[in-house]
């Protein structure tokens, strides 16, 4: 009986540990007013399915704060991603089957965020009627938002649909667009949904850059094994125009299209085929064969963060010593610089003009007219790894970095890159920025990473690989829904749960013998 009794003590402190969420809203809160909110709300009803998960998808997908309309829209990006829910061309290609649901196009989609949203909504509504998804019961809809995620591998899968759970468990109040919040009650889910199941991306143990996340992606109508003899010769800079998991989803499955490595906003980095496959990237097969694409998660308008540039700097010094690669914007491009073959020779020399003038010519940006990386910015990037930007990267007087640590000009034929003090104060056009250097403070080159001599992996199938023989690892701070202290300070709550069971059933051993 007292066995029983601890035992049920156990589990309530591991549901608290799992879903608790101090502060949070609760399962009555009152909902935020809005333009957002209601098209959350009319979306939910018109496809009876429940807001919150909505909402938390949203959330999952970095799609809340998605304008209204996109009116500057790529419509030939690599990720053509729509609304809130970043519907996109996944193994379920939901962009368009909401398209189809709604009696629109694509496009519609893309621009209209509300549209989209409640496009989405038909979708899942649609995915939940065949999957037995109830709308009183949030645990029915989870096969339904696992084949809604659109990857192909059911590890991924199934740590997407966690990540959407352990986000209505844990509840909270967000910013969406125009600053307006959205607020998401906290939800009892059962365990099984919530618990942290990060770990299983580990046992896809093949990628060549260390700590990056493998990604299983079938070559067929997407890459070419090999390179058919060709040295790889450039880094190729990409962004991806949608969030981490709608950029994953497609470039994993979306036909005529691939890449080898995505940077995420937070520096986490993936890998979909190995670097001696010809990856899909740059719309030139001849610097497909010569070179390694990086896809950034983010917009060509928008700053990216410095978790990115960071990761992606790491990233590009292992490529460029490992292939023996200049570390200069001849060979470390954008795809904006790619020419387009069908106005030049696809082996013709990269765009060397400013970016402006590459993104604003039709003989580059590959054969569809990319764009991007847009508003990358490439003296603070190359200095990362001691490469050297050119000069129509930049002005003649000093302009502050986005996030005004620093500032860049070009003296002489040569790019200089200084770090400030105190943040960089932005000047009227044609006035020097002000910059106080930072005392005996310079930028650190990335620390290059050894050259692996590892032999060439081949791209391997998408089954299921084996499990580790060690014990999971327990949910981090920021990840499930356990909302336990860094792991350098503190036990993850079940971990100390687990003991103290432990030792009252070895205490009342001792007493019984």
């Amino acid at each position: 009986m007292h066995r029983a009794r601890i035992v049920a003590l156990l589990g309530a402190a591991i549901a608290l540990a799992a879903c608790g969420s101090s502060g949070s809203p609760s399962a009555n809160a009152d909902l935020s007013t809005g333009a957002l909110n209601s098209a959350f709300a009319a979306s939910a009803a018109r496809a009876n399915v429940p807001r919150d998960l909505l909402v938390a998808i949203a959330k999952v997908e970095d799609g809340l704060e998605m304008p209204a309309r996109r009116l500057d829209l790529d419509v030939d990006n690599e990720v053509p991603a729509a609304g809130p829910l970043m519907l996109r061309r996944g193994k379920l290609d939901t962009l368009a089957r909401g398209a189809a649901l709604e009696g629109v196009t694509e496009v519609d989609l893309r621009i209209d965020a509300d549209l989209a949203l409640e496009a989405g909504a038909l979708v899942l509504a649609e995915l939940g009627q065949k999957t037995g998804a109830r709308a009183d019961d949030l645990a029915s809809w989870n096969a339904a938002v696992e084949e809604m995620s659109g990857f192909a591998d059911d590890a991924h899968r199934e740590s997407y649909a966690h990540q959407v759970f352990a986000t209505l468990a844990r509840g909270g109040t967000f910013e969406g667009r125009d600053g307006e919040p959205i607020v998401l009650p906290r939800h009892e889910l059962p365990p099984s949904l919530v618990l942290d199941v990060s770990w299983k991306l580990k046992t896809l143990a093949n990628a060549q850059y260390e700590g990056a996340e493998w990604i299983p992606t079938s070559c067929t109508n997407k890459c070419t094994i090999g390179r058919g003899g060709a040295k790889v010769e450039y880094v190729v800079i990409h962004d991806t125009e949608g969030g981490w998991n709608a950029s994953v989803a497609t470039l994993q499955n979306d036909p005529n299209k691939s890449v080898q490595y995505i940077v995420g906003t937070d520096g986490k980095v993936g890998q979909f085929v190995t670097e001696e496959t010809t990856a899909w990237h740059a719309g030139n097969f001849h610097y497909n064969q010569r070179s390694v694409g990086i896809e950034h998660v983010g917009y060509s308008t928008k700053p990216y963060t410095e978790a990115e540039y960071v990761a992606s700097a790491k990233l590009t010094a292992y490529l460029t010593t490992k292939y023996n690669i200049p570390r200069d914007r001849a060979h470390i491009i954008g795809h904006d610089q790619i020419p387009n073959g069908n106005k030049i020779a696809q082996s013709s020399k990269p765009c060397m003009e400013s970016p402006k003038g590459c993104a604003s010519s039709p003989n580059y940006g590959g054969a569809s007219k990319h764009t991007d990386p847009g508003v990358w910015e490439w003296p603070t990037f190359m200095v990362r790894f001691d490469g050297n930007a050119k000069c129509n990267d930049v002005t003649k007087i000093w302009n502050c970095s986005n996030d005004k640590a620093q500032a860049f000009r070009c003296v002489n034929d040569k790019v200089e890159v200084r770090t400030c003090d105190a943040a960089c104060q932005v000047q009227p056009n044609g006035v020097d920025d002000v910059c106080n250097p930072k005392p005996q403070t310079t930028t650190p080159p990335v620390t290059d990473p050894p050259a692996t001599t590892d032999p060439p992996k081949q791209p391997p199938e998408t089954t299921a690989a084996p499990l580790p023989e060690e014990a999971p690892l327990p949910p981090s701070e920021d990840t499930g829904c356990a909302l336990a202290a860094p792991r350098s300070t503190s036990f993850p709550s079940i971990t100390i749960a687990a003991l103290a069971l432990g030792l009252m059933l070895s205490r009342r051993s001792k007493r019984s013998r």
